[in-house]
């Protein structure tokens, strides 16, 4: 199994996958993506856990994509199934967030999480998210932020230390 990088989110997401699988694959770090691409496309490597941005290859007939690491369907790749299908409770998603310095006064972080939801709830903002296998998260408040975070980094640290995973 190939990654961009030992501790890199494709590498994460495919240790959680064996885990939850109980397979065993070896992991094959790169120095980037572009050079994972340049070994899975002629088959030197034998997978990729990757992001929709190559959704491109696969339309091409580049590489073929078994599923998709979201709990449930992706909306910009409907004919794949979820990778939870087959390995219940798996999901590795990724998500973005905007975070401001902790000492920013409480008017100003409600203000600014109001208007990103504002401009996320925009048709073409979301249409143009969709396209990019993004899903902007239309009820997110900081203490939703918080707790996403905090359970991702309980989760994610079980993930490395079962995993043995030591950056180097």
């Amino acid at each position: 199994m190939a990654s961009p990088d030992t501790g890199s989110g494709p590498h994460f997401a495919s240790e959680l996958f064996k885990q939850m699988a109980g397979i065993e694959m070896a992991h094959a770090p790169y120095r980037g993506a572009a050079q994972v691409l340049n070994d899975l496309i002629p088959g030197r490597v034998d997978c990729y856990f990757a992001s929709g941005a190559l959704l491109e290859n696969v339309r091409s007939g580049q590489i073929r994509a078994l599923g998709v690491t979201s709990a449930k369907r992706d909306p910009a790749a409907p004919e794949l199934p979820a990778i939870a299908d087959t390995v219940p409770g798996y999901e590795a998603s990724s998500w973005h967030a905007l975070f401001v310095p902790a000492r920013t006064p409480a008017e100003i972080v409600k203000k600014m999480s109001v208007d990103t939801v504002a401009a996320l709830a925009d048709p073409a903002v979301k249409e143009r998210m969709t396209n990019a296998g993004g899903y902007p998260a239309m009820s997110s408040s900081p203490p939703e932020l918080e707790a996403l975070l905090k359970s991702d980094i309980e989760k994610w640290a079980s993930v490395i230390k079962t995993a043995g995973i030591k950056i180097d």
